[in-house]
C-alpha cells in the first residue's frame, strides 16, 4: 500500500512563483515556434521579461578533409541563415514593444537550450512542440518523427532535464 504524504489533509497552498527576469524561446521559424514566440510576447508584455530568441544549427560533418571547402561554404550559410532568423524574430518582438535580443548557437540545440537557460539565468523556457523537421515533412521529416518517438524530441528533453519551469506550445 502506498503511504500518503504527512499533510496530505492540509488544505491546497499555492506556493509563490518568481517573474521570469528572461524568457527562453528556442526557434527554427517553424509555426509551432512562431506561437511559442506569440506566448513569449504576451507573458513579456505583462510581466516586463526580456525574452532570448535561441536559434540553433549543426554544422555539417566530413572525414579527413573530404569536401572541407563544401562544409565551410555550408558552415557560413547554415551561421548566416541562423542569425537572420534570430533577428527576425527578435524584431517581431520588439515592434511590439519586448526587450529582446537574439543568439546563435551551433551543435546540439538540447544542450544548448538547457546551457543557454542556466547561464543567461532564464526563468522560464517556452518552446513549440515539433521544429521544423516535423513540419516540413517527407522521408527526412517521417524518419525524424520516428526517431523522437522512440527517443524523444527536443521538447521532450528539454521538459525532462530543465531546472526552470518549461511551456511546451502546440
Amino acid at each position: 500500500m502506498t503511504e500518503r504524504p504527512a499533510d496530505w489533509e492540509s488544505p491546497v497552498v499555492v506556493p509563490e512563483a518568481e517573474v521570469p527576469e528572461r524568457i527562453l524561446v528556442p526557434f527554427d521559424g517553424s509555426h509551432n515556434a512562431e506561437r511559442a514566440l506569440a506566448w513569449a510576447r504576451m507573458i513579456a508584455l505583462g510581466t516586463g521579461s526580456e525574452v532570448l530568441v535561441l536559434v540553433g544549427y549543426t554544422q555539417p560533418l566530413t572525414m579527413r578533409g573530404r569536401g572541407a571547402a563544401y562544409v565551410e561554404a555550408v558552415r557560413d550559410e547554415l551561421a548566416d541563415e541562423a542569425a537572420e532568423l534570430a533577428r527576425e524574430g527578435v524584431q517581431v518582438l520588439v515592434t511590439a514593444g519586448v526587450q529582446a535580443r537574439g543568439i546563435v548557437l551551433k551543435g546540439d540545440i538540447t544542450r544548448g537550450i538547457l546551457e543557454t537557460a542556466a547561464q543567461e539565468g532564464c526563468g522560464l523556457i517556452l518552446l513549440g512542440r515539433q521544429g521544423l523537421t516535423a513540419e516540413v515533412g517527407g522521408v527526412s521529416g517521417a524518419a525524424g518523427m520516428i526517431r523522437d518517438l522512440l527517443q524523444g524530441g527536443v521538447s521532450e528533453k528539454v521538459t525532462r532535464h530543465a531546472e526552470v519551469p518549461v511551456v511546451v506550445v502546440p
